[in-house]
């Protein structure tokens, strides 16, 4: 399906492959952090559902350690969103329209995907880009369409790791 620049990522995600077909995407894999195990998750912001699979941050008025919290899963999106800032301004392409038949960007993505690599590996240079800003608003999401029968609640899973975070690490602040 193909979405115009101004819509918001959520939405667009909300149509993806990966949304759709989380089940057969996301390995089955569960690691054991407490006395709980935990699945593979992915990590989102506020704009995305908080899913079994798609863990986002607090939002509204937060304790210390609900905003501890966010400020370690923060840093874990942190280290994903430079990885594709260094992949888009090596490959310019990526970040703008790109003008070709939309089957063949699938192809484009991993050839970019594989020379990054290759670079990086390499610790060649990049030269940044800026983003611009956009106002666009994420789309209203009703839980109860998105979750299908889950053998874990997000929001247990969220809580749980949060108590994690409390009892085994230092108490963060967002600089505000």
């Amino acid at each position: 399906m193909k979405f115009p620049g101004s819509v918001h990522d959520a939405t667009v995600f909300k149509e993806s492959g990966i949304f759709k077909n989380h089940s057969r995407i996301i390995p089955e894999f569960l690691k054991l952090v407490g006395n709980k195990e935990i699945p593979f998750i992915i990590l989102g912001d506020p704009a995305y559902p908080l899913l079994p699979w798609l863990l986002k941050p607090y939002t509204g008025h937060l304790t210390p350690q609900e905003e501890s919290f966010n400020c370690y899963l923060s840093t874990g999106r942190i280290v994903v969103e430079n990885a594709f800032g260094r992949l888009k301004g090596r490959w310019r392409c990526l970040a703008k329209r790109i003008d070709i038949n939309y089957k063949f960007v699938p192809y484009v993505a991993l050839a970019c995907a594989t020379l990054h690599n290759f670079v990086e590996i390499r610790k060649e240079k990049f030269t940044p880009i800026n983003e611009y800003e956009c106002n666009q608003q994420p789309p209203d999401w009703h839980c109860n369409q998105v979750l299908e029968s889950s053998e874990c609640d997000p929001s247990d899973l969220r809580e749980h790791l949060k108590e994690y975070i409390v009892s085994n690490f230092p108490l963060r602040s967002s600089s505000k």
